[in-house]
């Protein structure tokens, strides 16, 4: 091959280098910027202490978190409770009252993320978020597409919509453009799904139409290093320290 053609060619490999280069450190740089409102959520039991327990709300409280998340189901009777089991037993759990008492004399910030496991009362919960003023700070999760009519119709508090789909499908735009219609007709404020399923095109398509996406349960420096990159509106670990301060540095 002559050395003028070697030339070209090698220019030509450098400046398309340069390009991708340029290209993808500005596509870092955007993607690495969280959208305002960005929340961590304390999943039940970070930090090492025991699932729905005083104990983790004493440490989430403690730690200043933005969001604590317990799970919410009901006793036979309808009583509430925090537990993670559909339906608990009549002493099982550990009561909600007690629960929204105890974080309501103990912090004027933090929001309540309501991880349902069933929808058999809830005006019950309802009515003691209203009895301890705390009702504007909380909204549900764990809300399947079975309960969102029973969530809907009850109407007085936001909810996000659990909705699992084919991880093989994450980055296909008609998948997105298909939950995103799920979404919408669930009445939801937004999608809350696994973290194996976080795509960075889905979360700028739920964005673009006011929605909002919630990633669960990111414990690895990996796991969140990928969701940071991805930009949702929330992220929920058992390792909330370790990812507020991986924020913290980057800011």
């Amino acid at each position: 091959m002559k050395t003028w053609i070697k030339t070209i060619l090698i220019l030509f490999v450098i400046t398309v280098f340069s390009v991708v280069t340029i290209m993808t450190v500005k596509y870092i740089d955007d993607i690495t910027t969280l959208p305002d409102g960005f929340t961590v959520t304390a999943h039940s039991g970070s930090e090492g202490t025991p699932d729905n327990s005083m104990e983790f709300l004493k440490k989430a409280i403690e730690l200043n978190v933005p969001v604590l998340e317990i799970d919410v189901t009901f006793r036979r009777d309808g009583t509430p409770v925090v537990i993670h089991k559909d339906v608990a037993g009549d002493s099982e759990g550990m009561l909600f009252d007690d629960a929204i008492r105890y974080i309501s004399e103990n912090s004027e910030t933090v929001r309540v993320n309501l991880d349902l496991k069933s929808v058999a009362n809830l005006p019950a919960v309802i009515e003691i978020l209203d009895n301890y003023g705390i009702r504007e700070r909380c909204f549900y999760t764990g809300v399947e597409l079975r309960f969102v009519d029973a969530v809907r119709s009850d109407g007085r508090l936001p909810y996000y919509l659990n909705y699992s789909f084919n991880k093989f499908k994450r980055k296909n735009r008609k998948e997105h453009e298909r939950i995103l219609a799920v979404v919408k007709d669930s009445g939801a404020i937004g999608l809350n799904c696994n973290q194996k399923l976080a795509n960075r095109n889905l979360v700028a398509m739920f964005h673009e139409n006011g929605l909002l996406v919630s990633y669960w349960t990111a414990n690895s420096e990996k796991d969140m290093k990928k969701l940071l990159l991805i930009a949702p509106d929330n992220i929920t670990t058992r390792n909330p320290v370790m990812l507020t301060e991986m924020i913290d540095k980057k800011n």
